[in-house]
Parts: structure tokens; sequence; C-alpha cells
């Protein structure tokens, strides 16, 4: 099992977004897949129970842990055969995040471009590095058709020393729509260049923590 952290510590820069929509690609993918929810506001939690009530199969699962449990949780979704675990911390300073980095095989640091999610993100990458766990910027909210959020965000990562997810996450309207009803924009608009970026994003991530969908399986057997 894989686990992946999604860390930084500010608020408002995507970190559940991008849990969810991750976690929906890698179960799609044909993965076993948890989500530990690590935000005491529960916002993951609470929109798989949405996604309960839209859906048959409301995967993936989605449970709520804090500092003292995530260990526990982790081997249990480990024995139970799941494929990844991905982590939704908390914003702001707290324990949640630093127990999230230190039991991850690998870090996502969403952010975009305020001088607040900089430092945020620099403090964090910071801690990945002194646990010896691997970790990349990824850049959400920047604006389409554009890429002058993009240059300038590997400028500064470049600074800081970061490396930089080659997908990049703009700011469209789908993701705000499909949250309410416990989806997600590949759910929802599967053709949109929102759900293109996530496929894209997650396809870079499988291979980066080395994932192997039932299609990569079947393939390499063959």
């Amino acid at each position: 099992m894989r686990t992946v952290a999604i860390a930084i510590n500010k608020g408002g820069v995507g970190k559940t977004t991008l849990t969810k929509h991750l976690g929906t690609a890698a179960t799609a993918a044909g993965l076993n897949v948890i989500i530990l929810d690590m935000d005491s506001q529960q916002n993951a939690t609470s929109w798989g129970k949405r996604r309960s009530q839209q859906r048959d199969e409301p995967l993936p699962v989605v449970r709520f842990v804090t500092e003292n449990d995530l260990a526990e949780e982790l081997e249990r979704a480990r024995a139970a055969g799941c494929d990844v675990a991905l982590i939704d911390t908390p914003p702001g300073r707290s324990a949640e995040a630093p127990a999230a980095v230190e039991a991850a095989d690998f870090v996502l640091i969403p952010f975009w471009l305020e001088s607040d999610a900089f430092d945020g993100l620099g403090k964090t990458a910071g801690l990945a590095r002194r646990l010896g766990t691997p970790a990349v910027g990824v850049l959400n909210f920047a604006t389409p058709n554009s890429r002058s959020h993009e240059d300038a965000a590997r400028s500064v990562l470049d600074a800081l020393n970061v490396s930089m997810s080659p997908v990049v996450l703009h700011r469209y309207e789908a993701y705000r729509l499909a949250n309410p009803k416990g989806l997600t924009v590949q759910e929802m608009e599967p053709d949109s260049r929102a759900a293109a970026e996530i496929a894209a994003l997650w396809e870079w991530l499988s291979a980066e923590v080395q994932l192997c969908t039932d299609a990569q399986v079947q393939e390499g057997a063959a």
C-alpha cells in the first residue's frame, strides 16, 4: 500500500478537493482506496456521506482519523488490502499534518499564488525533507488559458528548491458544482478540461509512487 499525504499549513488551497478527486481517479483505475480525513472540519467525510446518497457504491471509502489513531488506521487499511491511502490534513499549525507527512510515502503540497501559501509550502517541504519523504508542489487555482501563474510559481519553487508537478490545476466552475452532490469533475463533466487535468495528475502521481492499475497488471502478465 502506498500512502500519500496532501498537506500544507495553509487553508483555502484546495487540499480536500485534490484529495477526493485523486481518490476517485484511483478508484476508477481499479485500485482499492481509502481517504483518511484528519481535518476537524471533516469536509471530506461530509462529501463521502453525500456521495453515499448518490451512488450505489460510495467509493472511495472516507474515514475521519486523528493523529493518535492514524498509524492504526493505516495498518488496518493495509491489512484490508487497500492499494492507496490518501491523507487529507487540516490547515494551520497542528499535530495532524506532521504526523501525516511522517506516515506518508509521498507528499503533495497544493498551493496557489499568494505569499502565505508560498510560506506554508516552504515549511511543509522542509518538514518532508527532514523526514526523508519525497514532496512535490501542485499549483492550484491557476487562471485558465494563461501561463503567467505557472511561470511565476515555477520561479518561486525553484528558489525554494521544491519540485513542482508537471500538471497544473486551473480554476474551473465544475469543481464548485460537483462538491454539493458528492461527485467529482470526472463524474459530473467527464469531457471537461478539469477532468482531463485530474486524470493527468493521477497518471503522473501513480507513476511517481509506483502504483499499478488492474489494466497495467494484466498487460504486464500478458
